[in-house]
């Protein structure tokens, strides 16, 4: 992929304007807005009310807030803020335009004794729901189109609603199906109608080069701090956590870079087991230097991946490497998470001698995975066997009961190769393609 973005910051994300790229610049201290082709995109907000005191290493977006992940100076720790774009529309002030991002709130993570911090990747645990149906000015009570994860006394961010692009917020009083209940003076400011957006956040997901020893020992860590409480809940450590260069959140999935692979976490699985892992195309042209992601977009809707890069590696139809180095410069390269047949692989019985005695069969089984290592089913996969030129001539044997069929939900395929009746000691070439 050539350059698109261009920025100068190694930090991205979407965010309120559909289709539209947002960085801080470091050099700016500003939220700048880009098209894909790296042209401005509107004007950028100045920070206020906190200063970014080093570079920011990652930039995500939860529908409502922006959240940034900066080093303390002085190596003290680190520190996750939150931002938004201000001031907001709202039933009071409808005519008002956003011009500065202002900070709302952080998480400063101080180096302790027992555990220190060093990270380049978090996430924000955050959900989108719809209005099911419309809600008037006034009311007490709203539908959604669904209700799950939400819990009484997590904040509701409703809008922009369709009429007037004005937003508000509440805090969840009641659950009863998809109805929300809450206590407003006055009930909603605004009217709304189905299909107007509602988001909330539970959470950020933290990834941290230390284990709880304090030590440098390539056991890195993941742990949740519920939001707005902030309490640490949940923990896991492990190698598969460390080395982590970007994440990002999306539906119930954490999705972050560890070297040349993008692996995904379901926060649903209590096992903290991976739910899949994508080699992703981050590797220079000599086929070892790892190429470094500075930020991922995770859009599951669209099965797809936005990596930052300053690099990248492509390949023509004849398999040339070609390297690509942008300098300062920073874009992007997706790649998409859809399955796709990627390797299939043959093993046999071994159950048997040679020579072979009369009525001697093999048990053949090909397995077919997607690029995600997870089986793929219902692909057709035809056998063959030839003889080599390697050894003497005859002729091959057959497969029983036909040389096809379908792998099953394992990604399997079992043929019974019956070998000739050649007296000779030949040579046979056994394969297996997908059609």
């Amino acid at each position: 992929m050539p350059e698109n973005i261009q920025i100068t910051s190694g930090n991205f994300s979407l965010g309120p304007r559909p289709g539209i790229f947002y960085y801080i610049s470091d050099a700016l201290k500003e939220l700048v807005q880009v098209e894909s082709d790296g042209s401005l995109a509107g004007p950028s907000y100045f920070v206020t009310r906190s200063q970014l005191r080093n570079p920011v290493k990652e930039l995500h977006y939860d529908g409502t807030f922006f959240w940034t992940l900066e080093d303390l100076p002085s190596n003290l720790g680190i520190v996750l803020k939150k931002w938004r774009l201000f001031p907001v529309k709202s039933a009071t002030f409808p005519n008002v335009s956003p011009s500065e991002l202002r900070w709302q709130d952080e998480l400063t993570l101080i180096n302790r004794t027992n555990i220190k911090y060093a990270s380049s990747a978090f996430a924000t645990e955050h959900f989108h729901r719809t209005f099911q149906s419309s809600a008037s000015q006034g009311a007490s009570t709203i539908i959604l189109n669904s209700t799950s994860r939400l819990s009484v006394g997590d904040v509701l961010y409703l809008g922009p609603n369709d009429a007037e692009a004005v937003e508000e917020e509440i805090v969840v009083g009641g659950i009863s199906g998809n109805e929300i209940s809450f206590t407003k003076s006055g009930g909603l400011e605004a009217s709304y109608l189905s299909q107007d957006p509602v988001d909330f956040i539970k959470a950020l997901w933290l990834f941290n080069e230390h284990s709880f020893t304090g030590t440098e020992d390539n056991k890195g860590t993941i742990q949740r701090f519920t939001y707005p409480a902030k309490n640490r809940t949940l923990a896991d450590q492990g190698h598969k956590y460390s080395l982590v260069t970007a994440a990002d959140f999306d539906d119930t999935t954490i999705s972050f870079v560890r070297g040349d692979q993008i692996m995904d976490l379901d926060i649903t699985n209590p096992t903290f087991d991976l739910g899949s892992s994508l080699e992703a195309n981050l590797r220079e042209a000599d086929k070892k230097t790892p190429i470094t992601v500075f930020d991922l977009i995770s859009v599951k809707d669209e099965n797809i991946y936005y990596k930052l890069q300053q690099k990248e590696t492509t390949e023509d139809e004849e398999g040339s490497l070609t390297p690509e180095d942008w300098g300062d410069e920073y874009n992007f390269q997706t790649i998409s998470s859809i399955g796709f047949v990627n390797s299939i692989a043959l093993s046999f019985d071994q159950r048997f001698t040679l020579p072979f005695s009369s009525g001697d069969t093999i048990a053949v089984t090909a397995q077919v995975r997607d690029q995600l290592n997870f089986p793929v089913l219902d692909e057709r996969v035809q056998f063959s066997a030839t003889v080599s030129d390697l050894g003497n001539e005859g002729i091959p044997g057959t497969f029983f009961p036909d040389d096809q069929d379908d792998t099953d939900v394992n990604g399997l395929v079992v043929r019974t190769y019956v070998p000739s009746t050649t007296q000779d000691e030949i040579l046979v070439d056994i394969q297996a393609e997908v059609l």
